[in-house]
């Protein structure tokens, strides 16, 4: 046995810990909704185990869904063919540097023995993500010293040499491949196997719950499997009505009484959009993250306003996130845009950012400044700080490790004042009180050159889409430069 090893429960050395374990059921399903296989694992329960005794370190990174779609993109940009690979029982496979021991579930022996010796690490462990981790780095980083991992994106490994692009995003176990040279890819499979049993598949169709479909020259993520399920959950099926928007124009929302809170899933229904919102649907984000406000104190407002957005989901659902392959676009361009004072609270503001890697939209957001600003202007230029902040991970990643020219990066505001704050090292009473932190766009604009602001009209601007509830006509523009419908899509394939 290669995983455990069944020991008698008087043979586990004093003083040691004996974790306690279940079996959990689950079904794998494929990219069209269908059963692929039905699974059952065995888990540790990591709530039994010991600090200090079962286990130290259990930090594993993620990729950022950001560093996701930069993948996608390149592999788009770039013209590489593409793979997806997947390691079955991937925690298995890696070792376990602790000496544990495991209670089977009630009913379930091997060998006669109810408690056994782990010889590899176990799904459930607090440390098996980190384990699984550190044997999948080993791996990828002993084919070849000249694929990196990368130190702004750990779970993302490049090689950018002319004629042998190798790109690789690991989620896990799950691994998204580019790649320019067929016999390097294949003799990287064939390093991997040498250790683990992987998968490949040469499609990359379906990923972190986002379905893709690929031509020439484009690439569709979409989440309607995802969002048939909220409207089957939520009874959203058989509603009739229809909106345009997400959310209500001018809708202001205010907080409500914790003791009276309605008896709706609220929450569920809330944080199920945000997960969507954040992966294909930007055109949901702002209003979904403003009734993530009122989690603890909502109100039947707030459940009528999150079922809106699940109906508009609902209308909408040809309207997709199409990546373009596009030459002639800026590798990186910024927009940002705030809306002052939103808060009818507590005064703060909102700030939108939108960035577009090689013309598409590659991380966005919309959050609630940490601080009350006193003019327009100084709300935008708290924008431009968050907007900087984050395009910085995509300087540092493209430009500083792979030697991707990338810099200045256009930045887009509505806002002059903001613009002149930002370009001049000025104080007086209007910016004397400005937090320190906020200045670091006069040093990325002035010393590092990292950034070209560009004035433009409000009207032109796309992150204003997250920072306040707009009408119709306005929504509709700015959606339809993030988004695509597949009417579109037919006449752009024609």
């Amino acid at each position: 046995m290669k995983a455990i090893k069944p020991i008698k429960e008087e043979d586990v050395p004093h003083g040691k810990n004996i974790v306690e374990s279940k079996i959990v059921y689950k079904l794998k399903l494929l990219a069209d909704g269908s059963i692929d296989k039905y699974k059952a694992r065995l888990v540790a329960k990591g709530f039994t185990q010991v600090y200090g005794l079962d286990f130290t370190e259990n930090f594993s990174p993620t990729p950022m869904i950001g560093g996701v779609r930069f993948v996608v993109i390149f592999i788009l940009h770039f013209k590489l063919k593409r793979a997806q690979g997947d390691v079955s029982g991937a925690f298995l496979n890696s070792y376990l540097k602790e000496e544990i021991y495991v209670r089977l579930p009630e009913g379930l022996k091997l060998q006669g023995s109810s408690v056994v010796r782990l010889l590899k690490s176990l799904y459930g462990l607090k440390q098996a993500a980190r384990d699984w981790y550190e044997l999948s780095d080993h791996i990828i980083r002993t084919f070849d010293s000249e694929l990196k991992r990368s130190q702004t994106e750990p779970c993302v490994y490049y090689k950018n040499v002319e004629g042998n692009r190798f790109i690789i995003s690991v989620h896990v176990d799950d691994y998204i491949i580019g790649y320019e040279n067929e016999e390097y890819f294949q003799a990287f499979v064939k390093h991997f196997q040498k250790t683990i049993k992987i998968t490949i598949k040469d499609e990359v169709d379906y990923m972190l719950q986002m379905k893709l479909e690929w031509t020439e020259n484009t690439v569709t993520l979409s989440q309607n499997r995802q969002i048939e399920t909220l409207m089957s959950k939520f009874n959203a099926c058989e509603v009739k009505k229809s909106y345009t928007t997400p959310m209500e124009a001018k809708l202001k929302l205010t907080k409500g009484n914790v003791n009276e809170l309605p008896d709706v899933p609220y929450r569920e229904l809330v944080c199920s959009l945000l997960f969507i919102a954040r992966y294909t649907r930007p055109d949901i984000l702002f209003a979904v993250t403003m009734l993530c406000r009122y989690l603890v104190c909502y109100t039947e407002i707030h459940w009528k306003a999150a079922k809106r957005v699940l109906i508009y989901l609902k209308n909408t659902m040809d309207i997709t996130l199409v990546y373009t392959r596009n030459i002639t676009a800026r590798p990186l361009e910024l927009y940002v845009d705030s809306d002052w004072g939103s808060d009818p609270v507590d005064g703060r503001s909102t700030s939108g950012v939108l960035i577009m890697l090689y013309g598409n939209p590659v991380t966005w957001s919309s959050e609630k400044q940490s601080n009350v600003a006193l003019s327009t202007s100084e709300a935008e230029y708290m924008a431009i700080t968050s907007g900087f902040k984050e395009v910085k991970y995509f300087i540092n990643l493209m430009q500083v490790e792979m030697k991707l020219l990338v810099t200045p990066v256009k930045t887009n505001l509505d806002n002059i004042g903001a613009g002149y704050m930002a370009e001049q090292s000025i104080t007086n009473k209007r910016t004397k009180h400005i937090n320190l932190r906020y200045h670091y766009v006069r040093e990325e604009i002035q010393e590092f050159k990292n950034f070209d602001l560009d004035y433009i009209d409000t009207k032109n601007n796309t992150s204003d889409i997250f920072t306040k509830p707009l009408d119709r006509g306005l929504f509709e523009k700015h959606r339809d430069t993030l988004m695509s419908t597949d009417q579109e899509r037919h006449m752009e394939n024609n």
